[in-house]
């Protein structure tokens, strides 16, 4: 049996969810110069567990071989068997301290197993000496991925990626945060840089365009072609390079947003090259 660093369980509503956070969680990079407890520790060998099946050997084996469990909880996973099951599995073989909670919708209140919420009695001395009993609930610290926006989901995911990370490794996760901002700040920092010397570049061609259209009156394909090509490597090639970046895509989708319109200017498609119909 295959040993894995995490296994991710959720639900088979919460799938997507999983499978994304697995992925995130595959392409992510360490920082340079981060150094670890251990440095036989891996975090990419995952198991998202989401099929709804009764413990079998089989799943047994996985969380036998598994370090640490993420659970996905929302309203669903609360009462779900197949998630409590293998959770109380995971307790029952000693590695309760290794499960990380990942609240993915609804209210923590709503979607904590009860196993996750701990009740404690507390004792108060009131100013007159009187001491009073109540019973406060007390719920886990856990990685949020809940999001409004799709923006706003790109963020948290990134953000709880690092924390979930950190904590496999055996890191802090403010320090592996600190060193993650201030790489996502060089990579920012560097397309600027890059996304600047294409600017000048197609800034140059687009002038060299305009005087051919004014002394030739027409746009030569050869030269349409250049623009074309710039534009495509632009709109095509750096958002998937850096799609791990979301401060990166930011200045990305400005630079597609400037070769589109300049192209329109020029009366040519930018993602196909062809000069555009017009009525008449």
């Amino acid at each position: 049996m295959k040993d894995y660093d995490i296994v991710i369980l959720a639900v088979a509503g919460d799938a997507s969810v999983a499978n994304s956070l697995a992925d995130s969680i595959r392409r992510y990079r360490l920082p340079s110069g981060t150094v670890l407890p251990d440095r036989s520790l891996n975090y990419r060998r995952i198991y998202v567990d989401v099929a709804g099946r009764p413990m079998d050997d089989e799943a047994r084996a996985v969380l036998d071989n598994s370090r640490y469990m993420a659970v996905l909880c929302s309203p669903e996973t609360r009462t779900d068997p197949f998630v409590l099951e293998r959770l109380d599995y995971f307790r029952k073989i000693g590695k309760d301290d290794n499960i990380i909670a990942v609240i993915v919708r609804g209210e923590p209140a709503d979607s904590f197993p009860e196993s996750f919420i701990e009740k404690k009695l507390v004792r108060k001395i009131l100013p007159d000496m009187t001491v009073i009993e109540r019973i406060e609930t007390i719920e886990p610290v856990a990685s949020d991925l809940r999001a409004d926006t799709p923006a706003r989901w790109k963020e948290v995911l990134s953000y709880e990626t690092v924390r979930i990370i950190a904590s496999v490794l055996g890191l802090h996760p403010d320090d592996l945060e600190q060193r993650h901002r201030m790489r996502r700040r060089r990579t920012a920092a560097l397309f600027v840089s890059v996304i600047a010397g294409i600017s000048l570049a197609a800034a140059g061609i687009f002038a060299y365009l305009g005087h051919v259209a004014r002394t030739e009156g027409e746009i030569a394909d050869q030269q349409a072609e250049l623009c074309v090509e710039i534009a495509e490597r632009t709109i095509n090639e750096l958002p998937a390079a850096f799609a791990d970046e979301p401060q990166a895509l930011e200045y990305i989708d400005e630079a597609i947003a400037n070769a589109e319109n300049a192209l329109r200017e020029l009366g040519l498609d930018a993602r196909t090259g062809d000069q555009p119909v017009t009525g008449g």
